[in-house]
């Protein structure tokens, strides 16, 4: 294996594009995993690594992964220390990281529960989200534009590998309304005059949770079937986000 040392090399560069640049991600369909934790999810999941990098002197448990994936031939790199901490998005590199294909789980041809993201800024809020829905056995999680990029270096550490369990799509309202007109549509908001624990879970729905940074639009009025509340003591101004939509998911779900 020849060791990578300087920051010309190929693979180096396209883990630091990929690391920084949503339009690469997609273009390229690739990502970036850190770790053992979510590369071992996503191995798990059945997506296979195009490379690896590791850092030259790393600790036995990463040794022991480098010599089991050089075992299914996937290719794998020693990489300088320093290289590493130029790459890494944490602060505290953990010593390995997989340039992985994007995933791209099936939506199923049946929906009963879709998730929709309108407008979420949040990288950490958005991989809670997806988190929850994939644990939950939610169908689908849509995100509308200007929802941050699900494949975030942040948002895939806050996913713990829930992007490889739960079909993630990107669909402007117009998509939305043609692909998933037909669910009963469910929008969350302070304001909305029935109560969560009051609606009719069993039909097949879509939950719809703004960003907290911004309102709902008329296209997403005009599609929902009613707009419903999460009822909070006098004074408390809003719930975090990921957080209603923990609650609202829950309560769908136990109701299916």
């Amino acid at each position: 294996m020849d060791l990578i040392s300087s920051p010309q090399n190929d693979r180096f560069k396209l883990v630091r594009l990929l690391q920084s640049q949503a339009k690469a991600r997609r273009k390229n369909q690739q990502i970036v995993l850190e770790g053992m934790r979510l590369m071992r999810d996503a191995l798990e999941n059945g997506s296979t690594p195009d490379f690896v990098l590791f850092q030259e002197d790393a600790e036995a448990p990463i040794q022991e992964m480098i010599t089991a994936l050089q075992g299914e031939r996937i290719k794998c790199f020693p990489v300088i220390a320093e290289l590493m901490r130029e790459m890494a998005d944490t602060e505290t590199p953990q010593g390995i990281l997989g340039v992985f294909p994007m995933p791209n789980k099936t939506i199923p041809e049946t929906l009963k529960l879709v998730v929709v993201a309108d407008g979420w800024r949040d990288p950490g809020n958005l991989g809670t989200l997806i988190r929850t829905a994939a644990a939950a056995g939610v169908d689908l999680v849509a995100l509308t534009p200007g929802t941050v990029d699900p494949y975030n270096p942040k948002t895939l550490r806050g996913g713990m590998g829930a992007q490889y369990r739960v079909a993630i799509r990107s669909m402007d309202w117009s998509q939305i309304a043609e692909r998933l007109g037909h669910l009963a549509f469910y929008l969350a908001d302070a304001s909305g005059e029935v109560v969560y624990t009051d609606v009719d879970w069993t039909q097949p729905c879509a939950i719809v949770i703004g960003g907290e940074a911004h309102g709902f639009s008329r296209t997403e009025h005009q599609l929902a079937h009613q707009v419903i509340q999460i009822p909070m003591e006098a004074g408390a101004e809003s719930l975090n986000a990921a957080v209603a939509a923990s609650i609202l998911i829950y309560e769908a779900r136990r109701a299916k």
